[in-house]
């Protein structure tokens, strides 16, 4: 998804800060969702668009040398510069480089100012990566609908237009794959329908050495869902079946792109999501993970790092020093289903669950370290069920001898899917007490008390206990 390939820079390693506000190098607040990253030269253009009461506002560059400073660049795209776009949606822009007409070429997703019924493309044209660009229109491809979108530029040049779109009669149904003119600004002919029936949104497509990779969401809206990605040798196909990464809410986001960090020392695959806050989408975040890709097996892995470091001119990551405690040790429960077990929630698999053997609320699970350890984070992937959209109401408490327990209050939470708190405790036991289950979409609570998994990060040397 590059233009050119990479320059030598002064970058350094920088440390990557997931889950908090990102501000550009003069302190405001970097409005640039659901883009892509591209790299002129030595310098990445960070594109995303910035929405004013759930319309379009304009589509924003950023660029850095390092990743980490972004310095607002220009808005390349706004309400202003046509007239449909006045009253609009304008979502997922991306960016692409084509080598022989030397333009730069954006697409997004367009609708109208007040619904999703138009399910169209949008196309827009500039010389210059950060310039004004001159919008082309808005059009559905070879008259398919097309809502969450990406666009993908293959090593021979061909470029793709993925897509959710309409086959059997319900919106996002099936993901539609489309090959572009030699312009990049249409498409020529429709290449094939994957996962029909599935309703898949959000989609990202990457290429490692001779596989290419197809991430994409559930049609879940705003809520956090499983992502799950699926492989082929050509974009064309055949296409694998879909298999799950990182944990079931993504770690509370929604993947919008993956950039790809070619440096002198190594290449990195950068997992780019948007964590929205459904009771309050102004509350955007932007999810940044490194992504682990072996093409060699066709599999990628997601984990969750609160924060990890990269260096943009040798492409080297560098993830945190922090050992899961929790993880294999001894684990127990107020009560267990049938065929689930405590110890799947410490297991290392995000798809094992432990499920108690009612809905009786307040519920709890526990590990035993054998021994105290110092806990600085604890990261719990919730149990959802798409649909019932639940966030949980918890305390962590925490114990030397299993009967005298201090506690974190955590009853105040309303965050979806995944949790990560920081602690700093020394101590044997630790108990995740779940008072309570809140559905958004469901009133009362029907949830029977589930995890996925906990992770109890700390230093490899335990602090006094105290």
């Amino acid at each position: 998804m590059f233009g050119l390939h990479p320059g030598r820079t002064s970058a350094a390693s920088v440390t990557i800060t997931n889950g908090s506000d990102w501000l550009d190098t003069a302190g405001s607040p970097i409005q640039a969702n659901s883009g892509n990253i591209l790299k002129v030269g030595s310098t990445y253009y960070w594109y995303g668009e910035h929405a004013v009461s759930g319309k379009f506002d304009s589509v924003n560059v950023y660029t850095s040398s390092d990743l980490k400073n972004w310095t607002f660049s220009n808005a390349i795209l706004t309400k202003d510069s046509a007239t449909e776009l006045a009253s609009s949606k304008i979502e997922r822009p991306k960016v692409i480089y084509n080598a022989s007409t030397k333009q730069y070429v954006l697409w997004a997703h367009y609708e109208n100012g007040t619904d999703y019924n138009l399910g169209r493309v949008a196309v827009a044209t500039s010389s210059t990566p950060n310039g004004k660009f001159t919008y082309e229109g808005s059009f559905r491809p070879l008259d398919y609908e097309s809502r969450d979108m990406t666009v993908f530029v293959d090593t021979d040049g061909t470029g793709y237009l993925i897509t959710a779109s309409r086959k059997n009669g319900g919106a996002n149904d099936t993901m539609a794959i489309f090959k572009m003119n030699a312009s990049y600004t249409g498409v020529e002919s429709f290449v094939g329908w994957q996962f029909e029936n599935a309703y898949r949104e959000a989609p990202a497509v990457v290429k490692k050495g001779n596989c290419y990779y197809l991430f994409t969401s559930q049609a879940a809206g705003w809520y956090p869902n499983q992502g799950a990605y699926a492989t082929a040798s050509s974009m064309t196909g055949t296409w694998s079946a879909l298999t799950p990464y990182g944990n079931p809410s993504a770690f509370g986001s929604q993947i919008h792109d993956i950039a790809t960090i070619t440096g002198s020392s190594t290449t990195s695959y950068m997992y780019m999501g948007d964590r929205w806050n459904p009771l309050h989408l102004g509350e955007h975040k932007h999810i940044w993970l490194p992504l682990t890709l072996n093409d060699s097996n066709g599999t990628a892995s997601l984990e969750w790092y609160n924060e990890w470091n990269i260096d943009a001119v040798t492409g080297t990551v560098t993830p945190p020093s922090l050992v899961n405690h929790a993880q294999g040790k001894t684990a127990a429960a107020i009560s267990t289903a049938s065929g689930s077990s405590a110890s799947h929630v410490n297991d290392g698999n995000y798809q094992t669950s432990w499920t108690a053997s009612s809905n009786t609320w307040p519920a709890w699970w526990q590990v035993d370290f054998g021994a105290p350890k110092t806990i600085t984070e604890i990261d719990i992937s919730w149990f959802m069920y798409k649909g019932s959209e639940g966030y949980y109401k918890y305390k962590i408490e925490s114990s030397n001898d299993g009967v005298n327990y201090s506690t974190l209050d955590r009853t105040s939470n309303t965050t979806y899917g995944f949790t990560t708190d920081a602690v700093h405790f020394t101590a044997r036991y630790v108990r995740i007490n779940m008072v309570n289950a809140v559905l958004w979409n469901n009133p009362g609570n029907w949830y029977i008390p589930t995890l996925h998994e906990v992770k109890m990060l700390g230093p490899a040397t335990s602090d006094a206990t105290n």
